[in-house]
């Protein structure tokens, strides 16, 4: 069956269900809750008003990347940046009550509260609250945060803070800002996991590889910003005209580039280094409708043990939502109708993804679950010829797909399912297995 309606979807936790966070980030001790809350703006101070915030002025941030919580259902942000950082989360707008503040030191991650929307803060100037951006939370939650961040001019990033083991290519390298061209290694993106995505013109770049990747921009003004980003972390990119490098640690000394995006009055421009979106990132990972072998019939997929790998499903006969657990170690993917359309929700490891069903439709909703391809073919590098031209690679040849089955609704029952049910009351005995395990 060929379709050409089909939406990118992508639900993506951290690679392990432990909570990294530091003690700085996960609470406020009380002795400084009163010094933290003098420096920012907080949902009982009378610059927050039924209006948002008055008074205030804008400033910038650097340094920032965000990756998605165990079970997905909120956002973690990780300050790489010297400056500590506040975050006013409102739940519904244009309402502003019940809006709560999280407080994210240097160098720490902080989950956030489920919100509509929030707003992200520098220390006070002179008394008054100081904005350096937003994020926009889709209603859905099936799209990625819209991030809109006031990025850092150049000359206000210390680089050698932000890459102090010098593992990617910046100023203060000998071999940065020089005539010649730097011997540069080049490396496939989608080998290494990483892929862009765009949510309402605002564009994010996505770790999903084994090893960290950086993120430095230049403008007009010179370098911008260098940001790091750990495997399952995304970079969201600042607006303006700029270029980013998109880079892989250094190969035996020299700078490795994985792409480059360039950016002129808010539109994306062609480069000779594309990075892959996420449509050609889940082609080359899984089957999807847009794959050039989704008509490949089952004989030709590699069908795969969804109890043995971790994967389940809960549902309760009649419910209006339905989750699919991957419990197991590698990514899954979920092929599923959403209205007149099909979307592709990816699911990393330790993950899950709760879906909408239609309880009264008379016709069969279809839940087919993917693991990744196996034996694909590695792309082919970019290189440069002999005159210092870049000649653009490729990205592979996707290989062979695979399947876990599926499981299809109708009427409010499960009529037919592949997939190995988790009982409602087993699945809470395992989250409270997990908060009784240490954490480091």
């Amino acid at each position: 069956m060929t379709t050409t309606h089909a939406h990118v979807v992508s639900v993506l936790d951290e690679p392990t269900a432990h909570d990294t966070r530091s003690p700085a980030a996960r609470e406020v001790a009380p002795h400084v809750e009163d010094e933290v809350r003098a420096r920012f703006l907080t949902p009982d101070d009378p610059d927050w008003t039924n209006d948002g915030a008055v008074n205030c002025v804008t400033g910038h941030v650097s340094g920032l990347t965000y990756s998605s919580g165990p079970g997905a259902d909120h956002i973690v942000l990780h300050n790489g940046s010297a400056d500590d950082l506040g975050v006013l989360s409102v739940p519904e707008l244009p309402d502003t009550a019940g809006a709560v503040f999280t407080y994210l030191p240097a160098g720490a991650s902080v989950d956030l509260p489920t919100a509509e929307f929030h707003a992200l803060q520098t220390e006070r100037v002179a008394g008054r609250p100081v904005l350096v951006g937003q994020i926009v939370e889709s209603a859905s939650g099936e799209n990625e945060p819209e991030f809109t961040l006031d990025g850092p001019a150049a000359g206000e990033v210390d680089w050698d803070e932000r890459d102090p083991d010098a593992r990617f290519w910046r100023p203060g390298d000998v071999d940065f800002g020089v005539p010649q061209t730097p011997a540069f290694v080049f490396a496939d993106p989608m080998a290494h996991g990483v892929h862009q995505t765009r949510v309402g013109g605002e564009v994010a770049i996505h770790n999903r590889g084994d090893g960290p990747i950086a993120v430095l921009t230049v403008g007009a003004d010179g370098p911008r910003d260098l940001v790091v980003a750990e495997p399952g972390h995304s970079v969201p990119v600042p607006p303006g005209d700029q270029v980013c490098y998109v880079q892989a640690p250094r190969t035996d000394c020299c700078p490795t580039l994985l792409g480059v995006l360039w950016f002129v009055d808010g539109e994306a421009m062609p480069t000779s280094l594309p990075i892959p979106d996420r449509r050609d990132h889940l082609d080359h990972h899984y089957l999807t409708p847009w794959s050039a072998d989704w008509d490949c019939g089952y004989p030709e997929q590699v069908h795969l043990d969804a109890e043995a790998d971790g994967v389940t499903y809960q549902y309760r006969t009649g419910a209006d939502t339905m989750t699919i657990r991957n419990t197991g170690d590698a990514a899954i993917a979920v092929i599923y109708n959403r209205g007149e359309d099909r979307a592709v929700a990816e699911i990393a490891p330790h993950g899950k993804r709760t879906f909408p069903v239609c309880a009264d439709a008379d016709t069969g909703q279809v839940f087919s679950v993917v693991g990744e391809r196996v034996d694909s073919r590695p792309g082919r590098a970019a290189t440069l010829d002999s005159a210092g031209v870049v000649i653009p690679g490729s990205s592979g040849q996707p290989g062979t797909p695979t399947n876990y089955g599926s499981v299809v609704i109708m009427l409010g029952t499960v009529v037919y399912s592949a997939i190995p049910k988790k009982n409602l009351y087993l699945a809470w005995s395992d989250r409270r297995r997990w908060l009784r395990l240490p954490h480091h």
